[in-house]
């Protein structure tokens, strides 16, 4: 075992935390209304508050300091929100409209009014059902001030009510995100945290995911085994699916396919293991009726030595859509069962 079962937990893991599995975190506003920026990503719920679920959050750090000083890192999709209070860096407006688009909505409104000149009276009038309370990310309404669903909204409170909603929106997770940074600070110094900006944290503990440019990476870390060269036009055909083919949600789950991880680490100092294409010796007389076979422990792939880029991409997607768990990896009985020939009558 070279720590492919260990890869694929943390991000079995990481899929976990980014689900209702766990009443944890919850998709952000923009993912549930299919608007906006960071519609995959996922932030604390702020209705999380009780003994046990605190204990996760700071649990949650730990794994991510854990993911610093190992370089297993996790799959983790959050936004600025989430990452800038870990560094003691301010949130902005941006950064909430940045996964709620409609978060200042009220307050635009408001404002809107305000330069038409409209009287103080008219004004209570149109606002008179807007009550001192805001909707969080959770979907749950929060007073933002003591009783304050009976306060309607005035003209004579209209600075205090935006003051209130405002410091509401950029405090929304303080609890759950202080509990993370104190398991973060349990593993590593907290005074370091303070020296990394939150997009330098976030890939600390996420990496880099697999965009085209991050194939360069990968293929400058990649060996060839079995008789296979960078030259050969199998291998050309890899590297072009890789970058021309997929998608980057498809690189990650070939990653994950190949090396029980769905990020590269940050540089070629970080990688513990070279990825390695090996031959496939039993597709030898038929290449393109074969599937690929994976070895996460070793970060390598049995690579058939496909006679055109249709047939090697429908092929390894095929494999990385249906293989996505480790079974007795490692193993050629393994290797036997993953391969599903196409057409058993020419195989015999």
């Amino acid at each position: 075992d070279a720590g492919g079962p260990y890869r694929d937990s943390i991000e079995n893991i990481s899929k976990e935390i980014m689900s209702t599995a766990l009443p944890l975190f919850c998709k952000t506003p923009n993912g549930r209304i299919g608007m906006g920026d960071n519609r995959n990503a996922w932030v604390p719920r702020r209705s999380s508050r009780s003994a046990l679920q605190l204990q996760l959050f700071r649990f949650l750090g730990r794994l991510m300091g854990l993911a610093i000083r190992t370089r297993n890192l996790m799959a983790l999709d959050f936004p600025s929100v989430v990452w800038k209070p870990l560094v003691c860096d301010e949130i902005t407006d941006a950064d909430i409209e940045a996964i709620d688009s409609l978060a200042f909505k009220q307050y635009d409104m408001i404002q809107n009014i305000e330069q038409k000149s409209t009287s103080p009276a008219m004004f209570s009038s149109q606002m008179r059902g807007v009550r001192f309370a805001a909707v969080g990310c959770d979907g749950v309404e929060y007073e933002i001030a003591p009783d304050g669903k009976r306060m309607s909204l005035t003209w004579d409170n209209r600075k205090k009510y935006t003051n209130l909603y405002r410091k509401f929106k950029h405090s929304e997770f303080d609890l759950q995100l202080a509990k993370i940074r104190e398991g973060l600070a349990d593993v590593v110094p907290v005074q370091v945290l303070s020296i990394f900006t939150w997009r330098e944290l976030s890939a600390q503990v996420c990496g880099r995911g697999v965009t085209v440019r991050d194939v360069d990476l990968l293929e400058k870390m990649t060996r060839y085994g079995g008789g296979h060269s960078k030259t050969d036009s199998h291998i050309k055909m890899f590297w072009q699916m890789l970058r021309e083919r997929f998608n980057d949600e498809q690189r990650a789950t070939f990653l994950t396919f190949v090396w029980g991880r769905s990020r590269l680490p940050l540089s070629e100092q970080d990688f513990e293991q070279r990825f390695e294409i090996q031959n496939h010796s039993k597709s030898t007389s038929n290449p393109d009726i074969w599937f690929p076979i994976a070895h996460t422990c070793s970060f390598a792939v049995e690579l058939p030595r496909y006679t055109t880029l249709d047939i090697m991409t429908t092929k390894i997607l095929q494999a990385i859509s249906l293989c996505t768990g480790i079974d007795a990896d490692g193993s050629m009985r393994t290797g036997e069962t993953v391969v599903v020939e196409e057409d058993e009558e020419e195989e015999e």
